[in-house]
């Protein structure tokens, strides 16, 4: 007697259709009771035929190589319940075969004792297969077109949900969760490390991993711009898109030219264990090499601890680690400013918030007024529902979306409105911090000193024993000292002889290369 197994598949669209398992199931247990065939189990998949990777089908697997001998066949209604894939269904084929089981679809019987029957089952599993490569260019094909529409029609990303417009065609809009996304471009904007915003957003419940909050920052949708990829005949392009943007197209490349700024800037050493007695560990460069110079200790034969830094690559250069942090800490009292230098410095930071607040109240202005004509269309919807124009699902879906564009403009005028007290803060603390930037160096936490280091530093920086070395400083900074020296009548951009600048240029009229200059500046202060 025939001992065997019988499978039923169906996947989610093909159940739309009516080939549901149940039918599947009594086709094949009334085979069986018909050819005297022992039903000694049953599977019931939903899985797509793809592949074999299907978890019912791996039980089956494994059943049977657990129980060899007790099946003989695998019954299956139709080939393309099996698979459909030409190659991966043969090879299945042969494995089951070795494992004493046959397969039989009882739609389509063949017998496989007769040589030429195996072209007619290349057909029955072929034609699944391209069913299912014709069906793919298809949905790529409208996936691109509705892209191209400015429509998104994929898996919504972050701050965004999936649902549908009047016309039941597929919308994203935004979510309870669009609030942390757009936190997050403010306070990149601003100059926040992402290592601190992302920990910010987790203890509210925004959970994001690394890679994804970079991907994130970097992606129009927020502005509501839809990027569709290139194919064989079509280069990439960037279409407007219909779904509402989460941000101001100002923020988001303020944040873009935050992030090219911030690469452009030495990434700070990762080590396990951050040591007090070594900050400058990882961001001095060897001057015989230009490796990265790392540092350790030693215990003499006294038993005392000695700290040294020192270059691992050509290993000509350690020096004690009192020389180094002590040759630097110098060095701060060169950015010790004048009364009327910290006064520009006001100055500069005030110039950057009266254009801000010129910016501030004009799109306060243009927020009032976008409130003003989303409270105009929701009375339009609420007539077109008394009319019975559109059904209540229409009504709720628009109304949904209004609410949620109107709770978006709300939040955005109360963030502008904080603004202010935010740079207050900054021109405050910023000042605070010039008046003695050495003092505020050693009061600081470790990794705060190396984030202070790298800001001022923000290119190779060399000791040779003797003197510090460096090409560039912060911007800032530079103009500040030179502004500072030029009022004290010494020689323009002239230091002391602790540190030397290779390579500074100096013009005639010093001028800020960018806004972002003084945020970032002014921002770094402030969060130590």
């Amino acid at each position: 007697m025939k001992k065997a197994v019988i499978m039923c598949r169906v996947s989610s669209d093909e159940q739309a259709k009516g080939y549901s398992l149940g039918v599947q199931l009594e086709q094949l247990t009334k085979y069986c009771d018909r050819n005297d065939i022992s039903i000694v189990k049953q599977y019931m998949e939903d899985h797509s035929a793809k592949n074999f990777n299907r978890p019912e089908f791996q039980n089956f697997l494994q059943y049977v190589k657990r129980n060899k001998g007790e099946v003989n066949l695998l019954l299956i209604t139709s080939w393309d319940r099996f698979s459909r894939n030409l190659s991966d269904s043969l090879v299945m084929l042969s494995t089951l075969e070795k494992l004493g089981v046959k397969v039989q679809a009882i739609e389509q019987p063949i017998d496989l004792s007769i040589p030429e029957n195996k072209a007619m089952l290349a057909l029955y599993l072929v034609i699944p297969e391209i069913d299912n490569d014709r069906r793919s260019i298809k949905i790529k094909g409208g996936v691109r077109g509705s892209l191209k529409a400015g429509r998104w029609c994929r898996q919504a990303p972050l701050g965004y949900k999936n649902t549908r417009d009047p016309k039941n065609k597929p919308i994203i809009i935004p979510s309870e969760k669009a609030k942390y996304v757009k936190y997050m471009f403010e306070q990149i904007a601003i100059g926040k490390l992402q290592s601190e915003i992302r920990k910010e957003v987790t203890k509210k419940g925004f959970i994001i991993s690394r890679s994804n909050f970079s991907k994130l920052l970097r992606n129009p949708i927020y502005v509501g711009k839809i990027i569709v990829p290139k194919s064989e005949d079509e280069p990439m392009m960037i279409i407007e898109g219909i779904h509402e943007a989460i941000i101001s197209e100002k923020l988001f490349f303020e944040v873009q030219q935050m992030l090219t700024d911030n690469n452009k800037i030495r990434k700070l050493p990762v080590y396990k264990s951050l040591n007090e007695e070594l900050p400058l560990r990882g961001l001095l460069s060897c001057s015989n090499c230009g490796e990265k110079l790392t540092g350790s200790g030693s215990r003499s034969a006294t038993g005392n601890r000695y700290f040294y830094y020192h270059c691992n690559y050509c290993a000509k250069e350690r020096y004690s680690k009192d020389l180094v942090n002590e040759t630097f800490e110098s060095i701060l009292d060169d950015f010790s400013f004048t009364s009327e230098v910290k006064v520009i410095y006001q100055l500069m930071v005030k110039d950057l918030l009266n254009c801000d607040a010129k910016d501030s109240k004009l799109q306060l202005e243009k927020l009032k007024n976008s409130i003003a004509e989303t409270n105009v269309r929701i009375e339009k919807l609420q007539d077109l529902l008394v009319d019975g124009k559109i059904d209540s699902n229409q009504y709720s879906e628009t109304m949904t979306r209004y609410s949620n564009q109107k709770q978006l403009l709300v939040e955005e005028i109360e963030r502008l409105k904080k603004v202010d007290s935010d740079y207050i803060k900054w021109l405050k603390n910023g000042v605070d911090a010039l008046s003695n930037l050495k003092n505020h160096y050693l009061n600081s936490a470790i990794r705060e000193k190396q984030q202070l280091i790298s800001s001022i530093f923000p290119e190779k920086f060399e000791f040779n024993g003797k003197k510090c070395r460096t090409t560039r400083i912060n911007d800032v900074l530079r103009y500040m000292l030179l502004i500072d020296s030029d009022l004290k009548n010494k020689k323009s951009g002239q230091l002391s002889k602790k540190i030397e600048l290779s390579t500074l240029v100096e013009s005639e009229r010093i001028e800020l290369s960018s806004k972002q200059a003084i945020k970032k500046l002014s921002t770094r202060l402030v969060s130590y």
